[in-house]
């Protein structure tokens, strides 16, 4: 295996041949994800109540067993078993680097990358590396690590040199790696304006290929890895791009063909989505990449399950029917992918934790909690308590605002809905929550803290779902 490179629109191997990449990504493991784990708020909130509840030593048990626990071996057999030919591995800036000493390494910074890479080349399986959540945040949502909901990389400085030295410093390290596919630069990007991004994304280009001309660079659409206009014209020949492409019908549909909610709750009512509106979406979203022959990754798309992992709810199948057209036209237009996402505790992974573990009854209670408040942004369907007096308060203000200063548009009351539903509720409240859920596990020992992380992550005692793996393994190797 060589390293791949961009030629036309496809990603081809030494010899030439394309190569298509198709996998998942590991969320959740090195950059954590609330409702993948079931802790309450931010990852830095939670190792922060953590720390303060279970002392030093059980805390870095408890951290130490769960990352040696959620990504083993035998993850990396069981995904080349399926056809998958690439992972993407979401990780944190944290991994490298603390805010009180920037730019001051830690030798321990690529302990678990380098184990994944060698895992992945026993099982001839590619990496994508994909920095989830960067200094200085950039976009204002909890799973890039975001304590404030405020997005500081865009104006400040710093912030932007040190995501630079960063990826300059990985990609020296990684300079000759195979079995890299490349750099995914930033997870989700929601820059103020198409100019920001554009400059930043050119001068971490240009710093990577003073030291590593050789790997592929992928590019993120902003707005969240949804909107391309505006960007610059391809600069240098050895770079993709990547959408994320959710869709409506995977998210929370009852029936496909049928209709759904809107994806981004904009109160828009309700959208019919069916197989010629999954395919309208990609080509509009990837037009910009497909227009200019450059190969497009899929980087994020997945499916919402609500039902038990052994016996599916009717509208959980249908949902799979969705996605199952999603990867049929991903596939017909040659798409790279990588679904969202591999592991959790029930709501998206291919393998699941096992309901009967200690762990899953310890945060049982929690995890209703979450879901009647609607704390989790990303699994809040049905908004929750909170968020329903969240409605209440923008209309207060709407109605006021139309009787004061005359205003009848509705737009800032999606807005207001939107910001005190990701920003208070589902950051400050859930953020002050953490330190009950980690007040969850006081009573336990380090050896008992360790089991519960085996017992609950570890492939063996996993539990596969087994209509989802179906689908995604027949699209890893089709043609």
């Amino acid at each position: 295996m060589a390293l791949l490179q961009v030629r036309g629109k496809d990603i081809v191997n030494q010899k030439g041949e394309k190569v298509y990449l198709r996998g998942v990504s590991f969320g959740g493991w090195l950059n954590m994800e609330n409702f993948i784990t079931g802790y309450i708020g931010s990852e830095s909130s939670f190792r922060k109540t953590l720390r303060e509840e279970l002392g030093e030593e059980r805390y870095n048990v408890f951290m130490d067993s769960f990352l040696d626990s959620f990504i083993r071996e035998e993850d990396f057999k069981f995904l080349a078993e399926l056809g998958a030919t690439v992972v993407r591995i979401p990780f944190n800036y944290r991994h490298f680097e603390d805010d009180l000493e920037p730019g001051q390494y830690k030798s321990s910074a690529f302990k678990y990358l380098d184990r994944a890479i060698n895992w992945a080349k026993k099982y001839g399986i590619y990496v994508i590396l994909d920095l989830h959540a960067a200094q200085g945040w950039q976009n204002e949502s909890w799973h890039s690590d975001n304590t404030n909901s405020i997005s500081l990389l865009w104006s400040n400085r710093d912030y932007q040199k040190r995501v630079i030295d960063l990826w300059t410093y990985i990609a020296d390290y990684y300079k000759d790696e195979e079995y890299i596919a490349g750099y995914d630069l930033l997870n989700e990007p929601d820059a103020p304006d198409v100019e920001s991004i554009n400059r930043l994304y050119r001068e971490l280009v240009e710093n990577i290929r003073k030291v590593d001309k050789k790997h592929i660079i992928f590019l993120e659409a902003n707005n969240y890895s949804k909107n391309f206009r505006g960007f610059e014209e391809p600069f240098d020949d050895n770079l993709a791009y990547s959408s994320h492409n959710y869709c409506s019908a995977t998210h929370s549909a009852r029936r496909y063909p049928g209709p759904v909610a809107n994806f981004d709750n904009s109160g828009a009512g309700l959208v019919y989505v069916d197989r010629d509106r999954i395919e309208k979406d990609l080509l509009e979203r990837n037009g910009w990449v497909m227009e200019r022959g450059r190969p497009s990754w899929i980087g994020e798309f997945g499916a919402l399950f609500d039902g038990d992992i052994n016996n599916p709810l009717p509208c959980d199948l249908e949902r799979l029917k969705a996605l199952k057209d999603q990867l049929d036209i991903f596939n017909q237009y040659e798409q790279h992918w990588t679904i969202w996402t591999y592991k959790d505790i029930g709501v998206q992974g291919l393998v699941v934790s096992d309901p009967e573990s200690v762990y899953l009854k310890r945060i049982k209670a929690s995890n209703e909690l979450k879901k009647e408040l609607g704390l989790d942004a990303w699994t809040a369907r049905t908004n929750g308590i909170l968020r329903m007096k969240a409605m209440e308060i923008a209309n207060i203000v709407g109605n006021m605002v139309q009787s004061k200063l005359n205003d009848n548009s509705n737009d800032y009351r999606i807005q207001w809905h939107r910001r005190l539903g990701r920003y208070a509720i589902c950051g400050a409240v859930a953020d002050l929550l953490a330190v009950n859920f980690a007040a969850l596990f006081v009573d336990m020992t380090a050896e008992e803290i360790k089991m519960m992380n085996e017992e609950a992550f570890a492939f063996e005692n996993t539990i596969r779902r087994e209509y989802l793996i179906d689908v995604l393994k027949n699209a890893f190797i089709a043609k």
